[in-house]
């Protein structure tokens, strides 16, 4: 990369650093006020179809429909219509197939009885995990370890219910679930059923059971066992953070709405935006867990004299590894190591185009403003008598017909 393409990559960066957040709060702010302004219209819809005399399972199904316009507007505005589903999620959900996966060797178990021999190599490594950390508890219980006995347990339950229990409802409601829900429902399936991914966040998620325990109590004496820890974790962290990133953008971007909207050069900022974001997102996932993480560490510190956390330098040390390790596994993403490169992501000859941070600002502003006037025209805001009045007639109509 030349020198113009390095002081455009700094550049870019740091306008998705600045980006990022501010685009999810106004997302998330937007989104908050639309389902307010959803839930009391939808009330007073199916108040006034009550007492109108309709069946209440004839009202409920009407009220659903209602409630769901916000879903095919948000999709109309946001959802890519190309979007291929990739994901290798289990067919029908069982509550057999839960306790299976939950099972040690449960994962390949399925594998091999479903004839899906394709990712059984990573099957076996998550399976093998979920096991030593079973194995681990049972020696520190040996040595009559409470504590950490403890630690293993909650460790391979959440474990297991991640890996199994939540691919599962995953993918009971991957195809009834729509508008933002749906996509991020996908989204979460898509990145479980990668079984590469998963297997090496599944590591870096029991790394502190597994390398930890044994060492206890020599654990905080063992010269730099914590940063090893940390970057392991800060590696699934970003390794994961990268996998949802590049799956919800595939699903769903403002790009639709700006081609609704005709607008080809704000259409080209956000393609611009979408791609620099990525790094500043990885980085802000793993402070962000990095911060939870010290969070409760430091409420484990009051029940437990195991714990030993100065919340400042020890914290800000973890922290630090974290953001380190997430680097490198952003790093080894980009150069396709981990997760396969997706075709057309970018054009060689924005390598060197810079994002305008107002551009941006200003874009994200239109899109949401524009698809919250469009949902408040459907959801009438002027007064619930109005609401009822206008929906209730609208929506009895079919009705009325059956």
């Amino acid at each position: 990369m030349d020198k113009d393409g390095i002081r455009v990559g700094i550049h870019n960066f740091f306008v998705g650093l600045a980006l990022v957040p501010i685009v999810i709060c106004k997302f998330i702010i937007v989104w908050l006020s639309v389902n307010s302004t959803v839930s009391k219209a939808n009330k007073v819809f199916s108040e006034k179809l009550l007492r109108m005399g309709l069946p209440e399972e004839t009202t409920e199904t009407l009220a659903k429909e209602y409630a769901s316009i916000k879903d095919y507007i948000f999709e109309g505005f946001l959802k890519r219509k190309d979007k291929i589903q990739s994901s290798n999620a289990g067919k029908t959900s069982s509550s057999r197939k839960v306790l299976i996966k939950i099972l040690p060797g449960g994962q390949v178990f399925l594998r091999i009885k479903n004839g899906d021999t394709k990712d059984v190599k990573s099957a076996m490594l998550l399976d093998a995990t979920k096991t030593i950390i079973l194995l681990v508890g049972v020696a520190r219980a040996l040595k009559r370890d409470v504590y950490w006995v403890a630690v293993c347990f909650a460790s391979y339950i959440l474990y297991s219910l991640f890996f199994g229990l939540a691919s599962e409802l995953v993918a009971k409601h991957q195809d009834s679930s729509n508008g933002l829900l749906g996509s991020i429902i996908n989204t979460i399936g898509e990145a479980l059923s990668d079984t590469k991914v998963i297997t090496i966040v599944s590591l870096a998620l029991s790394s502190h059971a597994i390398l930890a325990a044994p060492f206890v109590p020599l654990y905080h004496i063992i010269p730099g066992l914590d940063f090893v820890e940390h970057y392991i974790s800060g590696f699934g962290i970003g390794l994961f953070a990268t996998k949802t990133y590049r799956t919800f953008i595939s699903y769903v971007s403002y790009n639709k709405a700006l081609t609704i909207l005709g607008s080809a050069e704000l259409s080209h900022q956000i393609s611009l935006f979408e791609m620099s974001a990525e790094l500043p997102f990885v980085c802000y996932s793993s402070i962000f867990v990095g911060l939870v993480w010290e969070g409760l560490e430091e409420i484990v510190e009051k029940f437990t004299p195991r714990v030993i956390n100065i919340f400042f330098w020890n914290g800000v040390a973890d922290i630090l590894m974290n953001l380190l390790g997430a680097l490198t596994a952003y790093t080894l993403v980009r150069r396709s190591l981990i997760i396969k490169k997706q075709k057309n992501r970018s054009k060689s000859n924005e390598k060197n185009e810079k994002v305008g941070l107002l551009a941006v600002k200003r874009t994200s502003d239109r899109i949401l403003t524009h698809m919250k006037d469009v949902i408040d025209g459907v959801y009438s805001e002027s007064s619930d008598k109005d609401i009822s009045k206008t929906v209730g007639t609208y929506q009895l109509k079919p009705a009325e017909r059956m």
